[in-house]
Formats: structure tokens, sequence, C-alpha cells
């Protein structure tokens, strides 16, 4: 429920100049919002009631201009009650469907590719945290050759994800040492839950197998990195440079100090992990944001699901002068098309 004194007048006044301050990014006056207005008031009446939405902390007044822009205050009330959500034209539809019904088969390569898509046409930033994978099986483990002194040790997971770790032995393995060690390793690790997973120990491998202790502790170090790099969540960006096509990002200190966190791996995965706490879809608006430098900026997430499990968060960021009603309608789109996308995946498995 809004405050007292927020009326139908006034927050039609808001919707209008919220509207047009997304669209021209220029502060609007009262007589721009008479002859866009459907009330019928005169450009005094409105000055009077901008001044009241002024004084609740709505709209404020930059101070080279007569106009008014909208606070996150009156972002806030306008994504939460007055924006209409403006449906994705069909040419946007098809190049979504186009870019991911691809028969993909692997998860990452298609949240990379949702990620890619939403910020192209969005002209935002796409940020996403792909799945950590540790409820997942390990469906194949191959060792093979690469030359004299290395073999490739290749894990593939049940979501069709493809892991490998280049190992160096100082000599060379036969073919069919190397084909003794696969199988011996495809029948002890195969169909296992990835976080379940217990390594055999090198003297094991070394019984089982014939291999050298040096080479079976190569082997299960190599291992070891595969499957944490399967656990490990992979973040991706895409069109960051999009954010320099907005005035709001002409400060060349600023951008500077929000690409620098961008770049900061450990506090992006954190920022994304936590809004898969959240429900359905969220939208953080400027100083709702944990970090400073993002205070002139919008996040809107999503998470994808297997089912009722979740798996991950597509995000996108953009100044607080976001075209909210675009975004969410594409967010909500793309997220259905992952989650069928995910079920066949896995279901071809």
């Amino acid at each position: 429920m809004w405050e007292e004194g927020l009326n139908e007048r006034k927050m039609q006044i808001l919707r209008t100049l919220i509207d047009d301050y997304i669209k021209t990014a220029q502060p609007v006056g009262s007589r721009t919002i008479s002859r866009k207005n459907e009330l019928g008031l005169s450009s005094a009446t409105i000055r009077n009631e901008m001044a009241d939405l002024e004084e609740m902390g709505y709209i404020s007044q930059p101070h080279t201009s007569a106009g008014r822009v909208p606070s996150d205050k009156g972002y806030r009330f306008y994504v939460d009650h007055l924006m209409q959500v403006q449906a994705l034209r069909m040419d946007e539809i098809k190049q979504i469907k186009d870019a991911i019904e691809l028969k993909i088969n692997e998860i990452n390569t298609l949240i990379r590719r949702a990620s890619d898509i939403i910020s192209m046409i969005t002209g935002y930033a796409s940020i996403a945290l792909s799945p950590r994978l540790t409820k997942t099986t390990l469906k194949s483990v191959q060792v093979v050759p690469v030359d004299e002194k290395k073999i490739l040790i290749v894990a593939v997971v049940s979501t069709g994800v493809v892991k490998n770790q280049v190992v160096r032995i100082g000599y060379e393995l036969r073919q069919d040492t190397l084909t003794v060690l696969s199988n011996y390793l495809q029948e002890k690790l195969n169909g296992r839950i990835i976080e379940n997973i217990e390594l055999p120990s090198a003297l094991e491998i070394q019984l089982e197998t014939g291999v050298s202790g040096e080479v079976a502790n190569h082997v299960i170090d190599g291992l070891k990195k595969c499957l944490q790099d399967v656990e490990d969540a992979e973040l991706i960006m895409n069109g960051v440079s999009n954010l320099l096509n907005h005035p709001e990002f002409s400060d060349l200190i600023k951008v500077k100090e929000l690409f620098d966190l961008l770049s900061e791996q450990r506090t992006i995965k954190s920022l994304m992990s936590s809004a898969m706490k959240k429900q359905g879809l969220s939208v953080q608006i400027g100083t709702e944001n944990e970090h400073e430098v993002m205070r002139d900026c919008s996040l809107v997430t999503t998470v994808y699901n297997l089912g009722d499990t979740e798996l991950g968060t597509l995000g996108i960021l953009g100044p607080t002068r976001m075209y909210y009603s675009r975004v969410i309608s594409a967010m909500s789109y793309i997220r259905k098309i992952i989650n069928n996308e995910i079920i066949r995946i896995i279901s071809e498995e």
C-alpha cells in the first residue's frame, strides 16, 4: 500500500514523468506532462502536484534544470505499482529462440548463449552464474595421451559439461596402460554424484593398473582439479561496454570504479549467489544495491531452475534509468526458455 497523499492524479503524473525520462534522459517539466497526460490538467496544477511528489521523495530537481527526475524511491514505486510491462516484439522472440533453441547439449553453453542474447536485446550488461553441478553425476572419465611426457584427463558429467586437465608425467606411457587406467577410473567413478566422489588412493591405482606411484599421484591431482572445476559456478558477462552508450556512465572515474568492481569475480559471484535466495524475478534499484559504486545502477535478476531446484541466476545491469518494462518482459521470457531447454538437456542424457 502506498503512503497517504499519493492519490491517483499524482500516480499518473509520476508514471508519465518516469516513462518520459526513461526514453529521453532529460529532466521532465510540467508542460511535457500536460501534453502527454490525459487528465486534462493545467501546467500550474501539474507543477503543484510535482512539488508534492518532490516533497514526498519520489522525484527531485537537478540544479541545472527546471524539470524533475525520478528518485530511487520513485523508480521503486513505478516498478512495483505503475509500470506497464511491455511485451517483446515478435522479432525479439525469434532472436531469443534462434539463439537458444539450437539443440545445445550442455547447460553452461546454454547460459552463455542466453546471457549474450539478453544483453543484445536490452542494450545493457548481462551477468550470469552457471549452475554449481554438485548434484550431477560423473558420466565418463578418460585418460588420453598428449605427447611423450603429458597425458590429458577428460571428465564428462551428466549435464554435458566437459572438463579436462593436462598432467605432466615426465615419460611416455603405453596406450594399453592408459586404456587400463581409463577403464579402472570408469568402473570406479562413473555414475557417482560429484560432491560424493571419493577418489581412490595412489596406492590403489598403482596396484590395480600397474602404473607407478608418481603417475598415480599426478592422475589424482588432475582428477581433483577437473571435479573442482565442475563444482565451481562459472561467472559469465556480456555487453559491459553497452553501459558506455548511456549518459549516466559518462563520468570516466565512476565508470572505472564500476568496471573495477565487475572485474572482481569473487565479489560478483557472491552478488549473483545472493540473488538466488530471492524467488522469481528481483529488481534492485540504486541505493538498494550493496556496493557503493552500483548506486547509480539497477540490477534485474531471475533464477533459472530444474523443477524445484534453483540452478543459477541471470541478471541485467544498467542505469537506474532503465527501460524496466522491456527488461522485465525479456527476462521473464528467457527464463522460461532456459528452464525448458534445461529439462530437454537433462532428459536427453
